[in-house]
This record gives C-alpha cells, structure tokens and sequence, in this order.
C-alpha cells in the first residue's frame, strides 16, 4: 500500500507541474501579446502625431511656394493652381505606386512587429 500511495503522490505532483507549465506559458503568451499590441498601438500613435506635424508643415510651405509663383508670375491664383497640379501629378504617382510604397512596406512592418522571431525569412 505504500508504494502506490508514492505513485499516487509523484502522479499528483507531475499533475500539479504540468498545471504550473501550462499556467505559465499562458502568462508569457498574454504578456508577450501585450508587449506587441503596446508596440504597435504607440508606433501608429507616434505616426499619427508625426503625420500631423508633417501635414502643417506641408500646408504653410505649400501657401509660401504659391505666393512666391505668384509673385513670379503677377498671379496669385495661377501660383496656387501650379501647386495644386503638383500635387495633383504627385497623387496620381502614388496612386499608380501604392503597392511599393504603401501596401508592402506595411505588410513588413507588421510582420516585423507580430512576428520577431521569423525575420530570418524575410531575407531569403
């Protein structure tokens, strides 16, 4: 009787370690799902800022190049229609180029972000 209360403990016991195991996997899991939703969540927040910055910066040096055209040009609507077309042929560019500007750089980004151990593919 005494050994299989001994066999009885030491299963009992594996019961309880595989239970910590699991537990513990499960833990790591949801901080390391956390650690990359935080990652990804504070870089699109620290875009967001920049992209606004970008977007002032964009509409004062757009109004000071149009006013300058159209003191070239002793025009102000012309000056302001030849930036529009600039940006109008800038648009269409990167209509015609969103794949490799946009679509694929972004698909890296979140596999770089979601996916760090898997990096070594990406260079094949």
């Amino acid at each position: 009787m005494d050994r299989k209360e001994t066999i009885s403990e030491e299963i009992s016991d594996i019961k309880k370690e595989i239970n910590t195991y699991f537990q513990s996997k499960l833990d790591l899991t949801k901080l390391q799902a956390a650690e990359d939703l935080s990652r990804f969540v504070s870089g699109i927040a620290v875009k967001v800022v920049l992209f606004y910055i970008a977007m002032f910066v964009l509409i004062f040096v757009s109004m000071a190049a149009a006013f300058a055209i159209g003191t070239y040009t002793k025009s102000n609507e012309l000056g302001f229609l030849i930036i529009a077309g600039v940006y109008v042929l800038v648009a269409i560019i990167f209509y015609l180029l969103k794949r490799y500007l946009i679509q694929t750089p972004v698909i890296k980004a979140f596999i770089q972000i979601f996916f760090q151990n898997f990096s070594k593919y990406d260079k094949e």
